[in-house]
């Protein structure tokens, strides 16, 4: 019971970060002039950073055996579904997913506002990358031409 509590606790304490970081995103993109603070955390992804050294750490844990784990593998889907049957690794799969969306977000906003695309073209493209990740960075990648013409093909 006291694992689960605390990899509970870590859960809403990551979900949190993870908001902050994507309210701390909206906000450099929107209102940067008033909130100059925001700028190098978000053009040096120190939050999804901090949710990348958390994702390892709790990683570690599970494998050191510090942490409840369980076990399985990569090979087959009945592996990788039993790798999640741990509060704890299945709390690092969520700072994994947690973190690397906040990261495909900024990076589409940093190209977005490099090239002037407005706000409400991004929300949604955002929202997409927020809630479904992969689907929120194929989006703008298929609207990015419309929206940036005569430019090279960026990182994003």
């Amino acid at each position: 019971m006291g694992g689960t509590m605390n990899a509970d606790i870590l859960f809403s304490i990551a979900n949190g970060v993870a908001m902050a970081g994507w309210g701390i995103l909206l906000l450099y993109y929107s209102l940067e002039h008033r909130f100059p603070l925001f700028r190098r955390p978000v053009e040096q992804a120190w939050i999804p950073l901090l949710l990348s050294v958390f994702y390892a750490l709790v990683l570690t844990l599970s494998f050191t055996g510090l942490v409840p784990g369980s076990s399985g593998d990569f090979s087959s889907l009945a592996g990788v579904r039993s790798l999640f049957e741990s509060d704890y690794a299945l709390l690092a799969g969520w700072a994994h997913y947690l973190a690397f969306d906040l990261l495909v977000g900024i990076r589409i906003g940093l190209e977005a506002k490099r090239h002037g695309v407005s706000i409400f073209i991004l929300i949604p493209v955002w929202f997409f990358a927020f809630m479904f990740g992969p689907a929120g960075y194929a989006l703008w990648r298929f609207i990015r031409p419309m929206l940036i013409k005569g430019q090279q093909e960026g990182m994003v």
